[in-house]
């Protein structure tokens, strides 16, 4: 076996081999075309080597002839694509110059294979020659064709597209890739070509060797590729590692990680996130799936909200509940965030899940205990104001016994005045229904109930809780003054818990002025517009002593109390209810007394917002 017959098949298998390999890495891989263009290369210039070794064995003129114009359609292929993998690998060039110089070479030999004759180039001679080592092969003569121009423009249009591209790929950053893939392609690609053109035009007596440099571009264009393959490999090995990581962390955390293909419309969710839902481990999730899981009261909020998601190119925010195989009931609180194509189409949507059925126990259970706590607060709010509303029951009650008494006298007697008894009874009407009022007043400060914000006049309120605490300020001795600006607008909220914050304060500003002398004793009551946003400030000052500094660090702090006989939840309590009310409640105190104010958004702009 001479080197001849050794080394063209050697190439043809080298092709093969690297064309399989890239043809495999393509049907798996995202970026198909690189992939396919050099697996395309690679087969023509396997068979650009068949063709080369069957011309260098060929000793019939005619034969030689239907080989070489046969030989032109792998070149043109090889050529292909390699214009094609530059275009898909660089991302850049004139598009229009590559296409342009692919037409002509297909014209070209379309043109040379389809007519009688050559047209492009044709064999007009053969004879042998020898090359070192002493073996034989067949030169021919060529005579070129009235095409033959029309080929060497396409070639020369794709090495003008090739450069191109090279050249704005070297501009962008990537010049090793311009070098070794751009660079080797256009040398090689030259030296074929001028190889080829001394070779038949007999300046160069030589086996054609079109397979050679083809195999040095294919070389080239692999090693670029594999360096794609390995960083892809390595990439695919940190990513797998971040994801052990990631799924780690999620363990600890109770956190499920999900991602949804809306362009296949597939779930993808880990293992915390399929045992939230009670799904297998390699059950198929798609959107439906998914809905079915979810509870049925909040299945359409789901869908609405994944709906406005897509629509709005927005993250995706919801809670909701899951029936577990157990019967239970779990509340699922998920983010999601959209990813989007330039096209502004949704592609994907990644995210996590939680359950947040504890914490939502807990908020439940906290709302309840709030509400007994409130419900303590009253109870021991009107246990220091009996003896008060006692005093302020008997006077009208007294004032109907007076009158029934009167009456009853006036009925004794033979004629009795008609006109007197009916302002007897207007009377008794009147003082019942000011008893009537004291105790709905006490009732509704008693009953426990839940904040229900309705419009509420400010004045109407003070003037409420003033007539409450006016007979106990009085048995006091403390001056009870109050004001409220004409421009106060009304505010939202419940009656009966803001008259147990005012009831609340009150009470703790008389107790602050006990140490006062009598005649110093002073409590007021405030109320306007506030300066700084649509809301209403309402004031509660005492001329006490004010409030000691370690003490005002802890004033609102539960079950913290400066008197013996307290709870040390009044406080608590009343700024609970505040902020309840999107309100906020501060203290202020200085040696002439202490000034407690809240805060409460005016009607209008609750509304609104």
């Amino acid at each position: 076996m001479n080197w001849i017959t050794f080394v063209w098949p050697m190439v043809t298998a080298t092709c093969l081999t690297l064309a399989l390999i890239n043809l495999r890495i393509a049907m798996g891989d995202g970026r198909r075309a690189p992939h396919l263009m050099f697996s395309l290369a690679a087969c023509a210039v396997a068979a650009v080597s068949v063709f080369e070794l069957l011309l260098l064995r060929t000793k019939d003129l005619e034969t030689y002839n239907v080989i070489l114009r046969w030989a032109v359609v792998p070149i043109w292929v090889m050529v292909t694509a390699a214009t094609g993998f530059i275009w898909s690998f660089f991302r850049t060039g004139r598009l229009s110059l590559a296409c342009s110089a692919v037409g002509l070479n297909l014209l070209a030999n379309v043109a040379n294979i389809v007519s009688e004759v050559p047209v492009v180039r044709h064999a007009v001679a053969l004879h042998q020659a020898t090359t070192f080592g002493g073996v034989e092969f067949t030169v021919a003569t060529i005579e070129n064709g009235p095409w033959d121009m029309v080929e060497i423009l396409s070639v020369v249009m794709a090495i003008a597209f090739m450069f191109d591209a090279s050249l704005q790929m070297w501009r962008s950053g990537g010049r090793r890739r311009a070098l070794v893939v751009g660079g080797s392609v256009i040398f090689f690609l030259l030296l074929s070509r001028g190889h080829a053109m001394l070779v038949e035009n007999g300046m160069l007596e030589a086996p054609y060797f079109v397979s050679f440099c083809f195999i040095a571009v294919i070389i080239a264009m692999g090693m670029e590729l594999g360096n794609d393959v390995l960083r892809a490999t390595s990439l695919a090995r940190e990513l797998q590692s971040s994801q052990r990581r990631v799924d780690l962390a999620g363990q600890a955390v109770s956190l499920g990680f999900w991602e949804w293909n809306i362009v296949t419309g597939d779930i993808w969710a880990n293992e915390a996130a399929r045992k939230l839902f009670g799904v297998g481990k390699w059950e198929t999730v798609n959107l439906d799936r998914f809905l079915s899981l979810v509870h049925e009261d909040d299945r359409s909020s789901v869908a609405q909200a994944i709906e406005e998601s897509l629509q709005r190119g927005a993250d995706y925010e919801m809670e909701y509940r899951v029936q577990s195989e157990d019967g239970c009931l779990r509340w699922i609180s998920a983010r999601g965030r959209l990813e989007m194509e330039q096209g502004r189409r949704p592609l994907a949507m990644r995210g996590v899940l939680l359950d947040v059925t504890e914490n939502r126990s807990s908020e439940s259970e906290l709302h309840q205990l709030r509400g007994q706590l409130a419900h303590a607060g009253r109870v021991s709010t009107m246990g220091q104001l009996a003896a008060a509303l006692a005093h302020e029951l008997n006077q009208p009650l007294g004032a109907i016994l007076r009158n029934a008494e009167a009456a009853e006298m006036f009925l004794s007697s033979p004629s009795p005045d008609m006109e007197e008894m009916k302002a007897i009874i207007r009377d008794i009407i009147r003082d019942n229904q000011r008893a009537g009022g004291v105790i709905d007043r006490l009732k509704s400060l008693l009953k426990r109930k839940e904040i229900e914000p309705r419009v509420i006049h400010v004045r109407e309120l003070l003037e409420e809780v003033m007539a409450l605490i006016r007979a106990d300020a009085a048995a006091r001795s403390v001056v009870l003054d109050w004001a409220c600006a004409d421009d106060v607008p009304d505010v939202l909220g419940d009656r009966v818990h803001l008259q147990q914050v005012l009831l609340n304060l009150l009470i703790n500003a008389m107790d602050a002025t006990t140490g006062a002398t009598r005649g110093e004793r002073r409590v007021t009551v405030g109320c306007q517009r506030s300066a700084d946003g649509p809301s209403v400030t309402i004031s509660v000052c005492d001329s006490g002593p004010g409030i000691p500094a370690p003490v005002l660090a802890k004033i609102f702090d539960p079950f913290f109390t400066t008197k013996s006989e307290g709870m040390g939840m009044g406080l608590c309590i009343s700024k609970a209810i505040v902020e309840a009310h999107r309100g906020k409640l501060e203290v202020s105190t200085g040696p002439d007394g202490t000034c407690f104010a809240f805060s409460l958004p005016v009607a209008q702009s609750v509304a609104d917002s």
